[in-house]
């Protein structure tokens, strides 16, 4: 619990203010006491969804329904002022621990126990939808395991938010891995997402992850729309054929809540009693005692370089024991599908920071279709050639200048991998599984190694070649030969970065130093939540800790932290290091200029849509691409002010990052084209509103 700040409220309603527990896509919220002594979660909407009239009245709207839900596995919503200046709700303040960070700490609960939680949860939505309310954000982090069984938290305010959102910024609220395929398409929502949100969170119970694995918010939200669930450690069959039932694409095959209580309680052993810790491991129960008659803990700063943009809780022994029952329901926020109004940039603050004067660039120098409506690779530049991958399968070569097409070589499936140029050859890996050496002035192959499926990008370092995505292998440059393999992380967010001798691969919760020679671990960095894209500059490692929020410098010899930097959202892209400053991008959209000796901010600004790729520096700019699931856009970026100095519009989002050679710069889009820009105006370009 951080302590309340200066500009904070000490009183909401008849509420005393004690500290603050967290912040989100909302509000803030803050940890309160009745006269009477009662312990509550405030939660003090912002001011920007305060000034909506029309937000206010969904507000009340949603608030009133809320207070009429009952149950024995709800937390009650018990007071409420949506025309208070600003709207606040308070709820109960339930002692326990999130699901989440029950698996986190003692691993999947056992069946038995994953049936019982499933009952009560679907006694908590049958009680929640009789009421008029849809959850839409029920996932683990919002089930409270206390002394008197699970509760279902932060229902009632997701849908005012979720429609006030959508309407001012084109996005949809909810958490990926566990929202149905039509939430994360932005459409109508009812509650039957509720049922695929807890066919997810059985899952996770009882596997330790989602349906749709690990991975960045963007893989989850395709996997949950375009794939399967993937329930093969689902080992009860009872159990596996609810949470498919309950995991359905279309919203009318899924079972209903009653439905699901039916069958569920049927399975739970008898004599099971939710109501007490007897259902649970007593590892568990042990754990959830402690920290439901553990008061909260006493204020104190936050740690890791200065005050934080975002409230945390910090709780003495338990963690987060009591997080969940206090968080903002829809943290995460990403784009619809559809077009979509996009949100207001916020110009760059900092010391350095200048008004925009942005020029929105009309057509680019030239533009080349690679075959097919999708384009997820990013290109490669070197000796005046532009080098891309298609979703044919096609390593595709074109005249940097022109666009003029030079020779294709064909790997039979899709490229999802950024290829790499060295030393004359261009080092590309298919979905085919195998790495490819191609000569990069003729497109003919040198080499080709099976290493299995991957979607990371190709890492070249001191004539070995880095490849791999459950898997990283290193391999000899001239000849293919593989020197060594470890697991990676599993997903494409486990792009290894290498400088010199040295190779720093993600490997789920921890970034390993690994000798490129020998496949030695020289040391391992653990992160809390998982780990990001890193790069390497000047003896030191930067990596994000993904979905922790916070960007790390790791010395590159010893494997100590020099400092760490919260930036408030997920971090997604690679970091870029140039003349002393390291920039990097979050899922929000904020790009960031920050002092690479120590950590401090110099300048901010805000993209339009997210930013799930690494920014590419060249002659003082950067080029820092944005929108996944929206239109995307190029933006051309000063890296001494962060001030947009042009942008380029381009349908249907963008996937990987761009790349830079001889004043001009080529990106990949989701429309299928190749575009090349002018760097340092755009061409082609109109002033602003023309």
């Amino acid at each position: 619990m951080e302590a309340l700040r200066p500009g904070d409220p000490r009183r909401i309603g008849g509420y005393r203010l004690l500290g603050r527990l967290g912040a989100g896509g909302m509000g803030l919220v803050y940890l309160g006491r009745s006269a009477g002594g009662l312990m509550v979660a405030v939660k003090v909407v912002h001011v920007h969804l305060a000034e909506d009239a029309d937000f206010r009245q969904r507000f009340r709207r949603e608030a009133g329904a809320a207070r009429a839900v009952s149950g024995a596995f709800t937390a009650p919503v018990v007071d409420a002022d949506p025309d208070a200046d600003p709207p606040w709700l308070a709820t109960a303040y339930l002692p326990g621990l999130p699901l989440q960070e029950v698996v986190e700490r003692y691993g999947p609960l056992p069946v038995p126990a994953v049936l019982a939680l499933g009952a009560g949860l679907a006694e908590a939505l049958v009680s929640i939808h009789r009421a008029g309310v849809v959850h839409r954000d029920l996932k683990p982090a919002n089930v409270i395991l206390g002394a008197d069984g699970p509760r279902v938290i932060d229902f009632g305010i997701a849908h005012a938010a979720e429609i006030a959102t959508i309407t001012g910024t084109g996005m949809a609220v909810g958490s990926p891995g566990f929202i149905a395929p039509e939430q994360a398409r932005g459409e109508a929502t009812g509650p039957a997402a509720d049922v695929f949100s807890l066919g997810a969170v059985l899952v996770h119970a009882a596997t330790g992850r989602g349906p749709y694995g690990d991975g960045p918010p963007h893989v989850l939200i395709y996997r949950a729309v375009h794939e399967a669930p993937r329930l093969d450690g689902v080992t009860d069959p009872g159990l596996r054929s609810l949470a498919a039932a309950c995991l359905a694409p279309r919203p009318a095959d899924r079972p209903t809540p009653a439905w699901l209580l039916e069958h569920l309680a049927a399975l739970v052993p008898p004599g099971t009693d939710l109501n007490g810790l007897g259902w649970l491991p007593p590892p568990v129960a042990t754990g959830i005692a402690e920290a439901a008659t553990r008061p909260p803990a006493p204020t104190r700063p936050l740690e890791d370089g200065g005050p934080s943009r975002r409230g945390v809780l910090v709780l003495a022994g338990a963690g987060a024991a009591t997080l969940a029952a206090a968080t903002v329901t829809g943290v995460l926020l990403w784009p619809e599908e559809r077009p979509s109004a996009a949100p207001t940039r916020r110009a760059a603050t900092g010391p350095t920071s200048a008004p925009p004067q942005t020029i929105k660039v009309s057509r680019p120098v030239w533009k080349r279709d690679t075959g097919k409506e999708y384009l997820m690779c990013g290109p490669a530049v070197s000796g005046g050639t532009v080098f891309v991958g298609s979703e044919k399968g096609d390593l595709l070569a074109y005249d940097a200048r022109t666009g003029g097409p030079r020779w294709r070589y064909a790997t039979g499936e899709p490229i999802r991998s950024r290829p790499a140029v060295a030393g004359g050859v261009v080092y590309v890996a298919g979905m085919d599984g195998n790495v490819h050496a191609v000569d990069a002035r003729t497109g003919r192959a040198r080499w080709r190694r099976q290493v299995g499926d991957s979607e990371a990008d190709i890492v070249v370092s001191a004539g070995v070649v880095f490849a791999g995505t459950k898997r990283v292998h290193a391999l000899d440059a001239a000849t293919g030969a593989i020197r060594w393999g470890i697991t990676g992380a599993g997903t494409i967010s486990s792009d290894p970065a290498a400088a010199g001798a040295v190779a720093y691969v993600p490997r789920g919760r921890s970034l390993d130093a690994v000798d490129a020679s020998s496949g030695r671990v020289r040391w391992s960095y653990g992160m809390s939540k998982g780990t990001g894209r890193p790069a390497a500059a000047g003896g030191v490692v930067y990596c994000g800790d993904f979905q922790g929020e916070r960007l790390h410098a790791i010395d590159a010899r010893t494997g100590e932290r020099r400092w760490s930097y919260d930036l408030g959202g997920t971090v997604t892209a690679r970091p870029v290091v140039v003349n002393g400053v390291v920039y990097v991008g979050d899922y929000s959209g904020n790009f960031f200029a920050l002092d690479a000796a120590r950590g401090t901010l110099r300048w901010q600004v805000q993209a339009e849509g997210q930013i799930h790729c690494g920014a590419v520096p060249a002659g003082g700019l950067l080029y820092v691409p944005s929108g996944v699931y929206s239109d995307g856009v190029l933006h051309a970026v000063d890296a001494a002010s962060g001030r947009v100095v042009w942008e380029f519009a381009m349908p249907k989002g963008v996937e990987s990052a761009p790349a830079a050679a001889g004043g001009m710069v080529y990106v990949s889009c989701k429309d299928g084209y190749l575009y090349a820009l002018d760097a340092e105006n755009g061409s082609g370009a109109a002033p602003a509103g023309d």
